[in-house]
């Protein structure tokens, strides 16, 4: 398999078969490819299911083909190239078919760079251990209310693109967009294929590596950026740049936070005061990068139209969405969190937006990350939960592979209340739904989860009415 930065991609109209389809990487690419003119086709170990029904449906609508895992799609498509993310595993049948065939493999994300590269447009990429989704989009939207075209390949499926045909996650505003802003992985290292113009790194938090790994990884990845980078203070002191590059604090100053219902507001020093729909000082950081990166851009002859267009963000799918109330009268959040930093930031915004405890259901989206998490989580939530708050565990997901399936969630809410943690664990959803049908002493329910499409369903199936 070729290494990630040297892949090259066969120029359209040439066939491309994405093994893991469903994925919201995979499926963004996806769009991309056949936005440029490839004939597409993909297969995933799930074809159906909550979530996964409307995916791909909208998928199809572009064109794009759906055949199950089973090396079937390889033999009847004859793509020239396979493109896979790590989670898929050596010994797919996929990649068997491909092998047979002598059909060559191509990263996820160094395919996703061939594919950037093509385009004439300057390339905003956005890295980080959380925050990355809700930045990408938000930068792509301001960028478009400005005036400006972009192309946007995002790992969450942005409110405002979403529609019948695209999902959220790809959209281009034309054939030559001036703008790509794309999301880049350090999760498996991946970030390596890119060499962007301005690169941004938001935090370094507990997800995937150390954070000595995860320095080596940014810094390099930094060390690649063509023009400028942007990061907060606290990075910017940690993490070194070549000479001469230019560097974009983000953050600074911030002052005057403010939230409520309605979203927040904040001020920077020499940018102004701003108010936007989205809940949690976690989301005035991000917004103080989109201004950082705008003006890495270069696009500061544009500032005085900088409230309007940050403020015109109607947020990504699954970050901090209100979908009402429960039976008992708590106001209900679905939020795609899903490491210690970013579970703290909606136990934070949840604890701000209402006013009495509040009540969050993580479900682990694997076995791998539970693991790497259990340790640094329990001083998290020392630190985060009030008195009244409760931190409940629903099962492990588990999305096919090899795994050791420990710890269990069970385990783990078990370690955590032998360290004086009141935290629940519910053996499925039923009784966590049953449980949260008769609590009456929370404000809020939060329900907190990524990798699995059926969460946001089973979330709404906690609404008040259904």
């Amino acid at each position: 398999m070729d290494t990630l930065p040297s892949t090259t991609l066969p120029p359209p109209p040439a066939r491309l078969f994405l093994a893991g389809l469903g994925g919201i990487g995979m499926s963004a690419l996806a769009q991309l490819l056949r936005w440029q003119g490839h004939e597409v086709a993909g297969s995933d170990r799930e074809l159906a299911g909550p979530g996964r029904d409307e995916l791909y449906a909208r998928l199809q609508a572009q064109g794009i083909r759906l055949f199950p895992q089973d090396g079937t799609g390889l033999r009847e498509f004859q793509p020239a190239a396979l493109i896979h993310s790590t989670a898929v595993e050596e010994g797919n049948p996929d990649f068997q078919a491909a092998a047979a065939r002598a059909i060559p493999r191509r990263h996820r994300a160094a395919a996703l760079a061939a594919a950037l590269d093509r385009q004439p447009g300057r390339q905003i990429g956005i890295a980080g251990s959380c925050g990355k989704t809700s930045v990408t989009a938000w930068l792509a939207e301001t960028i478009h209310a400005l005036g400006h075209s972009v192309l946007m390949v995002g790992g969450g499926h942005s409110h405002a693109w979403a529609d019948a045909h695209f999902p959220g996650n790809f959209h281009a505003d034309s054939a030559t967009p001036e703008f790509l802003v794309y999301e880049v992985d350090e999760s498996d290292g991946s970030l390596a294929a890119f060499r962007p113009h301005v690169g941004v790194v938001l935090n370094i938090g507990t997800d995937h590596f150390d954070r000595d790994r995860l320095r080596d990884l940014f810094a390099a990845y930094l060390g690649r950026c063509r023009e400028a980078a942007v990061l907060s203070p606290e990075l910017a002191a940690e993490l070194p740049l070549p000479a001469g590059q230019p560097l974009f604090r983000f953050g600074e100053g911030l002052a005057d936070y403010q939230a409520g219902l309605e979203g927040i507001s904040f001020r920077l020093p020499g940018l102004g005061a701003f108010a936007v729909p989205q809940y949690g000082r976690h989301s005035a950081s991000n917004a103080a990068a989109v201004l950082a990166i705008l003006q890495a851009c270069g696009l500061r002859n544009a500032a005085g139209r900088w409230p309007a267009a940050l403020a015109a963000f109607r947020g990504v799918s699954r970050r901090f969405d209100r979908l009402g109330t429960t039976p008992a009268g708590a106001a209900l959040f679905d939020d795609y969190a899903h490491n210690v930093e970013k579970l703290c930031a909606a136990l934070a915004t949840a604890q701000e937006l209402t006013p009495g405890p509040v009540l969050a259901l993580f479900q682990p989206h694997g076995f791998g990350p539970l693991k790497f998490m259990r340790e640094p989580l329990a001083p998290a939530l020392q630190r985060q939960l009030r008195p009244g708050d409760r931190f409940a565990f629903l099962p492990v997901y588990y999305a096919g592979g090899t795994t050791d399936f420990t710890p269990s969630s069970a385990e783990v809410a078990a370690e955590l209340r032998q360290r004086g943690l009141e935290v629940l664990s519910f053996p499925d959803r039923a009784a966590a739904a049953s449980f949260v049908r008769t609590a009456r002493d929370f404000t809020a329910v939060l329900v907190l989860g990524a990798r699995d499409p059926g969460l946001p369903a089973w979330c709404a199936t906690l609404r008040a009415g259904r």
